[in-house]
């Protein structure tokens, strides 16, 4: 599954003694710097950017929770989530100023006040489009390979795509208070349609949906390596057509001064995958930049890049 239980006490039970992706770009931009954040423990100050980049990814993936009913079109479709955009724009607007108020080391430079809320919607809305490409695509291939599967209540995958209504899951469960007792049902217009016919708008929606860390999970959603010393975070794992492509989500833009930094990052996820056993091979990774609407694809690694991984990172 894309998350894993974490290791249990001893040293590699710190976030520090484990390889990470984070760990690994930082490293290649700047040893210095990954030395005394990794191995010191110093850290920086805050930026607003490392609030706004959380709180909008969380709202995005509160959107794609949602569950259409009956569309005419793709562009119904658009219109119904870019509603839902909005709201969710001033939820997480709101969810970063309280975030940003509780910070107590603050980088003197930054003021919340110039943060705009119209700037979160356009960012969700963006996200919303780069994942409306794949909903079309789904359409267009009547519902891909596990249509049918869906509509006869069955899940083609290990963990499902998260979904407002559905039971969240949770990589620790026996850690999460009534669980069980737990009411998670929500009332939603989504009905699958019969066996072999068309596909619907909203069911396209609905079977593009990725995997993408759960806003209600508390716990953290990471993958671990069998062995316990490296550890990563996806962001969203896309999978309707049979294919596994792996997607990290950037608020910004292609030509921010740390975007050449993605390409590393999603190899590590891609190593990882591989090395935990999930379910299907990564064909293809993605960087969806939610400021200026754009898909970065990169070729994922060989099995012959895999393993001189293995080598490079147990150094």
């Amino acid at each position: 599954m894309p998350v894993g239980v974490p290791p249990k006490g001893g040293p590699l039970g710190r976030s520090r003694s484990r390889l990470s992706a984070s760990g690994l770009t930082t490293f290649l931009r700047c040893p210095r710097q990954w030395f005394l954040s990794r191995k010191v423990g110093l850290s920086s100050p805050s930026s607003i950017g490392q609030i706004t980049g959380l709180v909008i990814e969380d709202a995005f993936c509160r959107v794609l929770m949602n569950r259409p009913g009956p569309m005419e079109s793709l562009d119904d479709l658009r219109s119904w989530a870019y509603d839902l955009c909005k709201t969710e724009a001033e939820k997480a607007w709101k969810e970063g100023q309280d975030a940003w108020n509780a910070r107590l080391w603050k980088r003197q430079d930054s003021d919340w006040s110039t943060v705009e809320v119209d700037d979160f919607e356009q960012k969700i809305c963006n996200g919303i489009d780069l994942f409306l490409d794949e909903v079309r695509a789904c359409f267009q291939q009547n519902g891909g390979p596990y249509i049918e599967t869906y509509r006869s209540g069955g899940i083609p995958f290990n963990v499902p795509s998260p979904a407002w209504g559905e039971v969240p899951q949770f990589p620790v469960p026996e850690k999460v208070q009534s669980l069980k007792a737990r009411d998670w049902t929500i009332k939603h217009p989504f009905v699958w349609q019969s066996k072999n016919e068309a596909i619907h708008w909203n069911e396209a929606w609905e079977i593009a949906r990725p995997w993408f860390k759960d806003p209600r999970v508390h716990q953290p959603q990471r993958m671990f390596h069998p062995d316990g010393w490296a550890a990563g975070e996806l962001d969203l794992v896309l999978r309707w057509d049979g294919r596994i492509r792996l997607v990290d989500i950037k608020s910004g833009h292609s030509g921010s001064a740390f975007a050449e930094s993605l390409q590393h990052q999603l190899r590590f996820y891609a190593w990882l995958w591989s090395r935990t056993n999930e379910q299907g091979t990564v064909e293809k990774m993605q960087g969806w930049y939610l400021s200026s609407k754009e898909r970065i694809d990169y070729n994922a690694p060989s099995e012959k890049e895999l393993t001189l991984m293995d080598e490079e990172f147990f150094q």
